[in-house]
């Protein structure tokens, strides 16, 4: 009986050898795949290509935590960062994990190619930083980093900011991105999508998004020598529906010294914006309504229904046309005694054509504020009745401005009308008309007061009877360059000068207690004086100080006081070569002619009593 050999020793030695060398070879074969996997995986966690790319392009760095590439496969990257420093901003994308499949031997000549990136957790964050300092242009390199994600994921958004705004919640964007270092950025935005998430202002919620979606193409070259980038294309299109919480932010806004200048107000937006070339295009959109919004000033409080409204239509063949109305009505003005002025509507219209970047945009606007209900000047007794009370009378406001076919903007003005107002002044009876006017363009808010720099009153068809004299048909005109009115408690200081038709005020100030001297009856025959001075008025009364007055051959300069039917004033006079001072007070009136400048001037610097 005989045994068989096995099949592999009856097999020639030149194939066993052969199968050998085989063995071998793919072993070391694997070997090498190992190392080679291995060292990659090794460059991958050690910073070598962040570090490549920060010698290329200084102001960008590109970094991660960890990472693991089974090659030819994708490349799974976590606690991945990228930062860009710009000219005048800073940005920052923040991912937990990335994976993306990306060319090995594309790195080899100094490019960056990715598909299919996916990244998770995401956030993204852009402030504007202080302007670099800019250096000598310089020739682009023969081989720049040439960078180029497509097919861009951005799963899981955490966080999105453009500080101060900043907005938390779910989100979605999809895209892709191209940079030649220096010389090129490309970034096409196929959709962002964020949905119930919150929007906040340096960490205070303003909004509620139900819905954004946004799509971008971007393309914006540095051509050689040159230091900015060139926008080749900007196009694009932005939705946004969300619901605008209390409008108390705009406050802070507003006025940093007194942040609780604005509140309630909450209510809807709904937007659709299109750009094309960097402008806004034709079917752009804003819808807006809200609440009644309040402003805070002292004791007052401003109370208006809101609403906004914007379109961008085409404008023949010379570009688009632009809207925006804002409108607040009816408009209540309430103090501590209740409502003082109701204003059917205050709207302001911008209108914008929008031609080529190259030629700007003209903008113009129109202010109209329709006439108030007519309001009740006895109001005014709670503020001014210890030294002039209102009897009867009342007031309406009303404004209208527009830059339309202006070279020069007009002056935004307000005007307040007055009807024959009955008053008195102490126990004299006095009647008159006023108006005052605003500049709009100067109102200012510091804390509780507000600034009426430029505004101006007018006082015509003014009687009374003081002792010793009588005014009838007296008018002046006052502008006050530097003005300021405290809402609580109430007081106006003001800068003034001003144009008296004759000197009836001088004249029954300076005979409240006796007959004029007789060497100020030039007074009497005064017309068309120039005034000047600084004023107080509040409750306490009213208080005029560095008083200057000229009229033909005659000056006039000092201080007085006048509160609860008191009089105290001191005045020196120059009538051609005659010169004197006087002081009126209770009780009294003093009249010096000899050393009367030395006398009026220790007069002066002694307090006021």
């Amino acid at each position: 009986m005989s045994v068989e050999a096995p099949q592999a020793s009856r097999a020639p030695p030149w194939f066993r050898a052969r199968r050998g060398g085989w063995r071998r070879v793919l072993k070391w074969g694997l070997v090498v795949v190992l190392a080679f996997e291995a060292l990659l995986n090794l460059a991958l966690n050690v910073g070598l290509v962040p570090t490549l790319l920060a010698r290329a392009t200084p102001r960008t760095q590109v970094d991660w935590h960890s990472g693991w590439w089974l090659w030819p496969g994708p490349v799974h990257l976590r606690g991945f960062f990228v930062r860009q420093r710009d000219a005048r901003a800073a940005w920052r994308i923040d991912a937990e994990h990335v994976d993306a499949d990306t060319s090995l031997f594309a790195l080899l000549s100094r490019r960056v190619r990715a598909e299919g990136v996916r990244a998770r957790g995401v956030s993204v964050r852009a402030e504007r930083m202080p302007a670099l300092e800019q250096s000598p242009a310089r020739h682009p390199r023969a081989h720049p980093w040439d960078i180029e994600l497509r097919d861009v994921t951005l799963e899981d958004l955490r966080e999105l900011m453009l500080k101060p705004v900043r907005y938390v919640g779910p989100g979605q964007v999809k895209g892709s991105v191209r940079v030649v270092a220096g010389q090129r950025l490309t970034v096409t935005l196929e959709s962002l999508r964020l949905s119930d998430g919150t929007l906040e202002l340096e960490g205070r919620a303003v909004a509620r998004v139900r819905e954004v979606s946004h799509e971008l193409a971007l393309d914006a070259i540095r051509p050689e020598g040159e230091e900015k980038r060139r926008v080749e294309k900007f196009d694009g299109r932005l939705g946004v529906k969300m619901e605008v919480l209390d409008l108390a932010w705009l406050g802070a806004l507003v006025s940093r010294e007194h942040p609780d200048l604005l509140g309630e107000g909450a209510g809807q937006l709904d937007a659709e914006v299109f750009i094309r070339g960097g402008q806004l295009a034709a079917g752009s959109r804003v819808d807006a309504s809200g609440a009644p919004l309040e402003l805070r000033v002292g004791p007052a409080r401003v109370r208006a229904p809101w609403s906004v409204h914007g379109e961008v239509t085409e404008d023949g063949d010379s570009g688009t046309r632009g809207v925006l109305r804002m409108r607040f009505a009816p408009v209540h003005v309430e103090g501590k005694a209740g409502r003082v002025l109701e204003v059917p509507e205050v709207s302001l219209t911008l209108n914008a054509k929008m031609h080529d970047p190259d030629t700007g945009t003209q903008v113009t606007h129109e202010l109209h504020v329709a006439r108030s209900r007519p309001v009740d000047l006895r109001v005014l007794n709670a503020w001014m009745g210890k030294t002039f009370r209102v009897e009867s009378g009342h007031a309406t406001l009303e404004a209208s401005d527009s830059s339309a076919g202006q070279k020069t903007p007009r002056r935004l003005r307000l005007d307040l009308q007055t009807d024959l107002v009955e008053g008195r002044w102490a126990e004299t009876l006095v009647l008159g008309k006023a108006s005052v006017e605003v500049d709009a363009r100067r109102l200012s808010l510091h804390g509780k007061s507000l600034g009426l720099d430029g505004s101006a009153l007018h006082l015509n068809h003014v009687s009374a009877d003081p002792p010793h004299t009588t005014i009838r048909g007296w008018s002046g005109r006052f502008d006050l360059p530097h003005a300021r009115l405290t809402i609580d408690p109430a007081e106006l200081e003001a800068h003034f000068s001003a144009r008296f038709s004759n000197a009836d005020p001088f004249v029954a100030m300076l005979t409240a207690e006796k007959k004029l001297p007789g060497f100020l009856s030039p007074l009497l025959e005064a017309r068309d004086l120039s005034v000047a001075g600084q004023a107080r008025m509040s409750d306490a009364g009213l208080q005029v100080r560095e008083l200057h007055a000229k009229a033909d051959g005659l000056e006039l300069e000092g201080r007085m006081e006048t509160a609860r039917g008191t009089t105290h004033a001191l005045i020196y006079a120059k009538v051609g070569v005659l010169s004197g001072a006087i002081e009126v007070k209770p009780g009294g009136t003093h009249v010096r002619l000899k050393h009367a400048r030395r006398w009026y001037e220790e007069r002066l610097s002694a307090p006021a009593r």
